[in-house]
């Protein structure tokens, strides 16, 4: 058995669904991509972007100086838990992304596991992600011959439609590499350019994050876009945690039926405990405004309440947060409160 056949092996008997190879060369593509975004966007204001495009992402041998190989594991990510039952609540409700709540834990642990096999076998290994020091994990696993980038930017297996998480380990180890399928998986279809509630599918396989609901929802001291204008933050609608529309609406995925689920792992958002289900009621979101609370969830917090019908029972909660030290938390919910007040009409 060749050495990439025996690793391949081993990553399927710790839950690893997909497996693919691809060479240490540097994702020049990636890099050319993102300096175009980088011109015509804010993402030069955004200094951990910055970071990711002038230092070791762009080239897998800054990360690891003996690099040959890459390998990328995934696993199918779109998953039920029996238990939930909330997507019968029509109530007031923020939406928690499906990705957002099993896609990440689902996969923990899968690169640690490989980085020790390939380290027992006398190899060099890293664990690589798209955080600045990694690899951009959908390129490798498009040159891994995985799959293939659908028009809303997102990573397409034939098996998962686009469910799918990944990780990746970068080896010195000399492994087999499989080649590369550049075949067009959406045609004239532009369904989720049509979808995106933000419009950031500006162009077909181009997407503005800044605009975009599942980025600009997920933000800390290093990676922050600064204010979200209010016209923006319209159709920011209640997503709370992540976005999946563009996923969900894909012809693509209609196949894919999700996986029973019942999840041994807990997932946080912002430090708060993030509960498995599609809709959080408003009175549940509500309590997680308690106390001290992550000045980033209180600002996406307040986006989605002042996006939310009948949300009338938060209005204590978002005069609370007018008195926060928080600039953007003090706007955010004076925005939310206006839009509750005026029945969503305008601020």
């Amino acid at each position: 058995m060749s050495l990439t056949s025996e690793i391949k092996e081993y990553a399927q008997s710790f839950g690893a669904e997909l497996f693919g190879v691809t060479s240490a060369e540097p994702f020049t593509g990636y890099i050319e991509t993102v300096a175009e975004l980088n011109s015509i966007h804010r993402l030069k204001d955004i200094p951990a972007l910055n970071k990711r495009i002038n230092e070791s992402i762009s080239d897998p041998r800054n990360y690891l100086p003996d690099a040959q190989s890459i390998v990328v594991l995934g696993v199918f990510c779109k998953l039920q838990n029996p238990a939930d039952n909330s997507l019968e609540y029509e109530g007031p409700h923020a939406h928690l992304s499906s990705y957002w709540r099993h896609g990440r834990p689902i996969i923990a642990g899968i690169a640690d596991s490989m980085v020790a096999y390939m380290e027992a076998k006398g190899f060099e290994a890293k664990p690589a992600d798209a955080k600045p020091g990694g690899v951009p994990l959908k390129a490798a696993a498009a040159r891994a011959g995985l799959g293939h980038f659908g028009k809303n930017t997102i990573f397409y297996t034939s098996e998962f439609g686009s469910w799918v998480s990944l990780v990746g380990v970068v080896t010195n180890a000399r492994l087999e590499l499989a080649g590369t399928s550049t075949n067009d998986i959406c045609g004239k279809c532009r369904i989720c350019i049509e979808a995106c509630p933000t419009a950031a599918i500006y162009e077909p396989y181009k997407l503005n994050i800044t605009k975009c609901r599942s980025y600009l929802i997920h933000q800390n001291m290093q990676q922050d876009v600064g204010e979200i204008p209010d016209s923006l933050k319209e159709k920011m609608g209640n997503g709370l945690c992540g976005c999946d529309i563009c996923q969900d609406i894909c012809p693509r995925n209609r196949e894919v039926k999700p996986r029973e689920f019942s999840p041994t792992f807990k997932v946080t958002w912002y430090d708060i405990p993030i509960p498995d289900k599609a809709r959080l009621p408003l009175s549940e979101l509500l309590q997680f405004l308690e106390g001290e609370v992550n000045p980033y969830f209180q600002r996406y917090a307040a986006i989605c309440i002042g996006n939310l019908e009948g949300a009338e029972e938060a209005l204590p909660a978002l005069t609370k947060m007018l008195s926060s030290e928080e600039p953007l938390v003090r706007k955010y919910a004076d925005w939310a409160i206006n839009r509750i007040r005026k029945g969503r009409r305008g601020n």
